[in-house]
């Protein structure tokens, strides 16, 4: 079975962006998970919410070619979100300080949805709840 991890858009917005603090380690924890056949489930929201920022924030065309990049992709899987999911991400949303966004909580109850521990993003709200930011909390030598 494949190694499961479960995309933010911290870890996506520097491994597109190249300017970014942490694009040479997120293109290094992309190229490990390749070589170990792991999969980043992305989901459906974080996926929209990076696509609007790169357009907003860095060029529509940027964005478009990111977008493709994750769909075409056989490393990356945008994933919608189901009523369970979103239901367990409000009830974590519930219990988090005002520093933690619903979109970390989205990408926590993706995590336990598809009994992973391991998330692609660098936002500490992760490791505070017992998540495990690979690259960061956890090298992905397997």
């Amino acid at each position: 079975m494949s190694l499961i991890v479960i995309a933010d858009s911290s870890a996506l917005f520097s491994l597109i962006l190249t300017t970014d603090a942490n694009h040479a380690l997120a293109r290094k924890i992309s190229t490990e998970l390749r070589s170990e056949e792991g999969i980043l489930l992305i989901p459906g929201e974080v996926f929209s919410e990076v696509i609007n920022i790169l357009g907003k924030k860095v060029s529509k065309v940027q964005a478009l070619k990111a977008g493709y990049k994750f769909i075409e992709s056989d490393v990356f899987m945008v994933l919608e979100t189901t009523a369970s999911i979103r239901n367990q991400a409000l009830m974590l949303y519930e219990k988090q300080p005002a520093s933690v966004s619903f979109t970390d909580c989205l990408v926590m109850a993706f995590a336990d949805e598809y009994k992973t521990q391991l998330i692609f993003g660098f936002d500490s709200a992760f490791r505070k709840n017992g998540y495990t930011r690979l690259g960061v909390d956890k090298q992905l030598t397997l």
